[in-house]
């Protein structure tokens, strides 16, 4: 009742829209399906059939719309629909599918056991409405995800799920695993991602799963999973983008697709360079990005490489100028990524993935470094190999199985390390089953299970470091109705320590030294998580979720003599995360998202760093014609750090206590506007509009207003 009064209410106030009803049935059996997702392409509006296949949608504007009609076992369909009248009881046949296309979600390449509504997914269509121009400034943009950085190019940024990672010296602590296509992509030696090779432009969507996902992908995903998804494309074209901005930026892309024979050819060239913000803050980036694949989708090969040069900026302290940093560091980045799937028989296939990732990072000193100042040059030289298969199953309607198995293994030759250790080996081995039940037509239950092995070999004369852990995870999903769905789940995450934490040996510029601890046992992260989904109901949709974590044996670096990589006491932490988005007219839309966090050490011994509480990110966005102005604001509370710098230090035993003191709040305001012409489109953009000054980082000061121009022409 009150569903339908808020309905009534809405088309009186913006006018009487049209209703689209129909009914999903099967061509061969002619009998309902249950559970069909329709959606409305270009749209965030989406529905999903009941038992007796019937759908709904109200309040429509008279247009023109595309129907994308979609489910497990039958063929895509779509269908133009002119809208200049109610359109009811429409019946829509769906073909049976000849093999297992797809699972209810789908993370990249594998089929993933996660509940759809808890992955959060960014479309390509928010990339580029919003012009974002690095993946720091994205995920910045995103609820419930944190960014720490030096700039938006830099080489350092710690991305961290619901306050799972901080920034400290020695490392990052990374606990979000980051892929690409589905395919992982971190450096062996830190666990780090090097965001300078991500391609940004050519993204489809970047999918969000957060809270732990070690029964699916094993260590490093404790905190959650990050997938960047690249495009598929099923026309020939040729694009490129040019954008001038503050700072003397400059960005070129050049993309294109070639088809022969069902195969697509994708190429994406880019260039970007600029001077940075402050003093050797520099980047210049170039990176190559070639993807083939058929029009089924059963193979593909990408190989992406990228050449990257950035400054070191350091510390920013006015009467400490022996702080500010003149080291360059220059990577080049490869990855290579095979995916093939094969079909077994109606309802099965084995998928079959491998991948080469290779990383080489070489630190120097700028040409005008000062006498007195020089460093030795230093080098890390990574890679990484990856292999995986799954076997996938859809034994009816109600029942679909996943059970497989991966294999990595990844050399680090460390020019700090050549006094000490040879080229340390890292062999990770995990086997692991999902599956989803449909217990009735408003119960759907996941449970997976994932058990991992990983072993470190340090040389001869050092004995190996092995480490073990069960993940499970059982997560509950209630259709309360069409519109709605509650989502439950309980799970495990796990991380074990990177070599970093184990074995780093380094004298910092600003006078601590940092060691590693070869005793680091693995973390341990239990979880639980609930959230509520309202969506389709007009132009309304609504998320809340709230979640309890508890980490133990959370490894952290302590400041002392030296600074070491030790277990700290167990942490905990909870919050609460809601977005709004709602479509005021055809000109006005409005999205609105509140974080709320908190970390605690339970024994109350060590501080917790770098966690804001509150997080506000909104938007308000108005079209008309070929017009398009987005202005967005994003508020962050303020958050604790420890002075390390400061020379107002206590020591307890071979620690160091130092000051604890405050970032201050930071509230942003940005604006994007872009007029599309025919095949090209003109964008203009206006970041921080009220210059504000402001730090990520201690004594790290972010830019001010930044000014950019854009030109983009498709062929």
């Amino acid at each position: 009742m009150k569903k339908t009064l808020l309905i009534i209410f809405l088309s009186f106030i913006y006018g009487q829209g049209f209703d689209l009803s129909g009914r999903i049935i099967s061509k061969s059996t002619l009998n309902p399906i249950q559970d069909v997702n329709i959606f409305i392409q270009d749209s965030e509006l989406g529905s999903a059939s009941n038992k007796e296949g019937l759908f709904k949608f109200t309040d429509l504007e008279s247009d023109d719309y595309i129907l994308i009609v979609s489910a497990i076992g039958y063929k895509d369909k779509y269908i133009a629909i002119n809208l200049d009248r109610n359109f009811l009881n429409f019946s829509i046949e769906l073909e049976d599918e000849s093999v297992l296309a797809k699972a209810l979600n789908v993370v990249g390449r594998f089929p993933s056991k996660h509940v759809p509504y808890m992955t959060k997914n960014i479309s390509n269509q928010d990339i580029t409405d919003n012009d974002y121009q690095t993946m720091s400034e994205l995920f910045r943009n995103v609820g419930g995800v944190d960014v720490q950085m030096e700039h938006n190019n830099g080489r350092n940024a710690n991305f961290s799920i619901r306050g799972s990672s901080d920034y400290k010296p020695g490392g990052y602590n990374n606990r979000v695993l980051v892929l690409l296509d589905g395919f992982q992509i971190s450096m062996p030696y830190s666990g780090s991602i090097d965001w300078n090779g991500m391609p940004l432009d050519f993204l489809d969507r970047v999918e969000v799963v957060k809270g732990p996902v070690s029964s699916l992908y094993g260590q490093n995903s404790m905190g959650g999973i990050i997938n960047l998804v690249t495009k598929n494309h099923s026309e020939e074209f040729v694009t490129s983008k040019v954008t001038l901005g503050s700072f003397n930026k400059k960005d070129i892309n050049v993309g294109m697709n070639n088809i022969y024979n069902n195969v697509s050819y994708t190429t994406l060239l880019q260039y970007k360079k600029g001077d940075g913000h402050r003093f050797n803050a520099q980047y210049e980036q170039n990176n190559i990005y070639v993807k083939m694949d058929n029009k089924e989708k059963e193979f593909s090969i990408s190989l992406m490489a990228n050449r990257s040069l950035n400054g070191q900026p350091g510390f920013s302290v006015e009467d400490r100028p022996s702080l500010i940093s003149y080291r360059l560091s220059d990577r080049d980045s490869v990855y290579l990524q095979l995916f093939k799937k094969q079909i077994l028989s109606n309802n099965s296939n084995l998928v079959y993935s491998a991948s080469i990732n290779h990383f080489y990072t070489h630190y120097q000193d700028r040409n005008d470094t000062p006498e007195g100042e020089y460093q030795d040059d230093t080098f890390y030289n990574d890679t990484s190999l990856n292999i995986r298969a799954e076997y996938q199953k859809l034994f009816n309607d109600k029942f679909y199985l996943i059970v497989g198995s991966d294999l990595i293994a990844e050399q680090s030759d460390i020019s700090i390390y050549k006094d000490v250790y040879s080229n340390p080996m890292q062999f990770t081995a995990g086997v692991f089953a999902q599956n989803r039940i449909v217990l009735s037509e408003k119960l759907l239950l996941g449970v997976g299970l994932r058990i991992d092995y990983r072993s470190i070999e340090r040389g001869e004369i050092y004995s190996n470091k092995t480490f073990s852990n069960v993940s499970p995870k059982v997560n509950l999903s209630y259709k309360q109705d069409i519109y709605s769905t509650w989502n439950f789940a309980l799970s495990k995450g796990f991380r074990s320590p990177s070599l970093s934490e184990m074995f780093l040996q380094y004298a910092t510029d600003y006078g601590l030294y940092t060691q590693g601890n070869p005793d680091l046992v693995p973390e341990q992260l239990y979880g639980l998580d609930i959230g509520y989904d309202l969506a389709n109901l007009s132009d309304l949709s609504f998320s809340v979720s709230t979640f309890y974590y508890v980490y133990e044996d959370m490894i952290d670096f302590v400041y002392g003599l030296p600074v070491v990589a030790r277990n700290r006491s167990d942490i905990s932490s909870c919050g609460l995360e809601t977005n709004i988005k709602y479509k005021l007219n055809d000109n006005f839309s409005i999205n609105a998202g509140y974080t709320y966090l908190r970390v605690n050490d339970l024994n109350d011994i060590d501080p917790i760093l770098y966690r804001p509480k509150h997080k506000l990110v909104s938007s308000i966005k108005h079209t008309k014609g070929k017009v398009s102005n987005i202005i967005s604001m994003r508020y962050q509370s303020e958050q604790d750090y420890q002075d390390f710098l400061s020379d107002d230090r206590e020591y307890e035993g071979s620690e160091i206590r130092f000051p604890i003191k405050k970032l201050g709040a930071l509230m942003l305001f940005n604006y994007i506007g872009s007029y599309q012409l025919l095949d090209s489109k003109i964008s203009f953009k206006v970041s921080n509009i009220l210059d504000v000054d402001y730090q990520l980082i201690q004594d790290y000061p972010m830019p001010g207003r930044v000014i950019s121009l854009g030109y983009e022409k498709s062929f």
